[in-house]
């Protein structure tokens, strides 16, 4: 597993990429290494996601009949939601990357778009956490979070221009691939699994 120097030195070229300078590349491992250990950013995201799922424990059972159960199992229901809304997106954008043309620069966005996940998961985690700690404040956090998925958007976006090769259009069709699936997949798991409250 990747050390916080490692993975500080990670971020640190998305930051670049997302500041579109293109000697954010020299900071990210492009080897085939490099790719395999891009995915030890979901463990480097398992507290905030932790947070996240917490929160929602909390919310599920506030709006369900006393007596309602969410234990464990609960939990890895959310797990198993959020492990398809990651790896759902980077499937589609793999079998696309032929078609669409992008195949060359597919192992640079998978790996940018695994490591730039760390810091989205965090944000994601602020706007739960003070759900959790402040129930009054939901209206202020329920606000907070459109705010971070709508910056998140934004900043995928602009990496993903980067990454191939300024191509705006190309860039759009991924960002979407990489928002759209996960939040009709995750509605729908919910839905299924029985996680969202009704």
């Amino acid at each position: 597993m990747p050390g916080i120097d490692e993975v500080l030195h990670y971020l640190t070229g998305v930051w670049q990429l997302v500041r579109q300078k293109p000697e954010g590349f020299r900071w990210l491992d492009l080897t085939w290494r490099g790719l395999v250990r891009s995915f030890w950013a979901m463990a480097w995201s398992l507290p905030a996601l932790a947070v996240i799922w917490a929160s929602w424990r909390l919310y599920f059972l506030g709006r369900m009949p006393e007596g309602t159960g969410a234990g464990f199992d609960f939990v890895l229901k959310l797990a198993f939601i959020d492990l398809v809304g990651w790896f759902l997106p980077l499937i589609l954008v793999a079998l696309l990357a032929r078609p669409l043309g992008y195949a060359q620069h597919l192992a640079t966005m998978v790996i940018a778009s695994n490591w730039i996940a760390v810091p989205f998961a965090y944000a994601t985690a602020i706007p739960f956490a003070i759900a959790l700690v402040v129930p009054d404040f939901s209206a202020f956090s329920g606000l907070l979070l459109y705010a971070v998925f709508g910056m998140s958007i934004m900043l995928q976006y602009r990496l993903m221009w980067m990454c191939v090769g300024k191509q705006s259009l190309l860039a759009a069709t991924i960002t979407a691939l990489f928002v759209l699936p996960p939040l009709l997949a995750g509605q729908g798991l919910q839905v299924l699994l029985g996680t969202l409250p009704g």
